[in-house]
């Protein structure tokens, strides 16, 4: 009541203001058009376009409220980019569409906001880091692969250089411009265990209740059971891209709950994170990945090195050596299916891992001549969508490594491994420099998670896919900022 008086007053010393507010302005002439064309367009595009068309109006409102908080909040670009990273392969099993690029419009957009809008002020002295620098390098020289003449063109280029390198150059610097306050890993960490215990039930809905007629279409039609149905036994998958990737951002969260749950927090919060780790040890469990047992074996010994505690070192390894020799060299817990499937990824004659170095023999001999690579889109999915005949196309890379290795050539993997090694050396040495508990808790909890997905990345595609590429572009830059969150808050 109080600003409709002041409201009111202010118009008896300014007679000239309008005295049409909110929905009174329709009733004018003017209102009065408007509302006519929103019709007459809205009724053209219902009837040109059907249900789409339908959709896509109904997606206009949404879309001008998703741009103005980001030009006014450029943050929100990038949380909404890690909560796509999550959903975007579950949501094109139900609705068909380019969703992937959703996250590089909203990483766009936030740029924009942080570039144009003059409300939004930031340090660009910030920029001026290592890592920062290498990223930016690292997807510079993906640039010049665009001219790699064994490369499958710009549209094969430009779909498969965004998981490569392009969303770690988008998003690594707006993390050091924008995140760095202690709230926003916060909010980063508070994300990841919604989304993940979101991962976990709809797991578990598969596991108890069997797939939906979508999650049936895709294993059949669009043949993905040979790798998810074994034995008759489903790998379950989640809202994720594959079982493969479920299982190791299942394994990754596992161990970073279970090394928060050390941490000197109040014991409700640590049991929290406690359960939170066992929930997310069992999602890894039904998806039957191999490969990602590497995350809690090499993630874990970064932590226990990390630690610089000689008794917690001895007692993890030898925790670590028990697990091995029981799945090495007994049959204990054969029963069960998850077990027998991680105990054949320590069989040297396994099947799987002959054929893998056979790819890499036949990788070997056909980038001999090129030490540039076959370039960026040729292998994987994208080589066989846009060149399916291709050699590339045709051999399974298996491994991040390999990928790289095959589509950037050796000076490309080299650059790449640089980097991934600056990152292990540097943030082991943060780590352990630090004096806070609370915070070296953090920075442990996230480097034992970069090197356990790094590790795990050599026996499948884990660095590079949603939403674990998502998760360490952002989880990188946060590691080298805690150091900082004393300063800055």
């Amino acid at each position: 009541m109080k600003y409709f008086y002041v409201t009111k007053k202010a118009m008896h010393h300014y007679p000239n203001i309008s005295r049409k507010f909110g929905a009174q302005q329709l009733k004018s002439g003017l209102g009065m058009i408007f509302l006519l064309s929103l019709v007459i367009f809205s009724t053209l595009i219902i009837k040109m376009l059907g249900l789409v068309g339908g959709a896509f109006l109904l997606i206009i409102p949404v879309a001008v409220i998703v741009l103005a908080t980001i030009w006014k909040y450029p943050k929100t670009g990038l949380w909404m980019s890690l909560i796509m990273g999550f959903l975007t392969s579950g949501i094109s099993r139900y609705v068909a569409g380019p969703w992937g690029l959703t996250l590089d419009i909203l990483m766009a957009l936030s740029w924009l906001s942080v570039m144009l809008n003059s409300g939004v002020r930031v340090n660009w002295k910030f920029l001026n880091n290592d890592i920062v620098i290498f990223s930016t390098f690292w997807f510079g020289y993906l640039l010049l692969e665009v001219i790699n003449p064994a490369g499958n063109g710009i549209v094969a280029w430009f779909y498969a250089m965004r998981g490569i390198g392009f969303y770690q150059a988008l998003s690594i610097p707006l993390i050091f411009l924008l995140f760095r306050k202690e709230r926003d890993f916060k909010i980063f960490l508070n994300l990841l265990v919604v989304l993940s215990l979101a991962g976990v039930a709809w797991g578990f809905k598969q596991q108890i209740f069997g797939v939906d007629a979508a999650e049936y279409r895709w294993l059949w039609d669009e043949l993905h059971h040979e790798e998810h149905v074994l034995h008759g036994v489903l790998r379950v998958f989640s809202f994720y891209s594959d079982a493969g990737q479920f299982g190791a951002s299942q394994a990754m969260m596992a161990l970073l709950m279970g090394i928060l749950a050390t941490g000197p927090f109040k014991f409700r919060t640590k049991i929290f994170y406690g359960a939170c780790a066992v929930l997310f040890f069992l999602g890894f469990a039904i998806s039957g990945t191999r490969g990602a047992l590497a995350v809690p074996l090499f993630g874990g010994i970064a932590y226990l090195i990390a630690t610089k505690n000689f008794k917690i070192l001895m007692a993890g390894l030898s925790g670590i050596i028990l697990v091995f020799c029981i799945l090495k060299y007994t049959f204990l817990f054969q029963g069960v299916e998850q077990v027998r499937r991680m105990r054949t990824a320590l069989d040297p004659n396994n099947k799987s891992l002959s054929v893998r170095l056979d790819n890499q023999r036949t990788f070997a001999r056909y980038l001999s001549n090129k030490p540039f690579g076959a370039g960026v889109g040729t292998a994987g999915f994208w080589g066989a969508r846009f060149n399916p005949n291709s050699l590339m196309a045709a051999t399974p890379t298996d491994s991040w490594y390999v990928k790289i290795w095959a589509e950037t050539g050796i000076v490309g993997l080299a650059i790449h491994l640089s980097f991934l090694g600056f990152v292990i050396g540097k943030g082991a040495h943060m780590t352990m420099a630090l004096k806070d508990k609370k915070r070296k808790t953090y920075a442990l909890a996230l480097f034992a998670c970069i090197v356990g997905v790094l590790f795990s990345s050599y026996g499948n595609q884990v660095f590079g896919q949603m939403p674990t590429g998502m998760i360490m572009n952002m989880a990188i830059p946060f590691l080298f900022l805690i150091k900082h969150w004393k300063n800055e808050n």
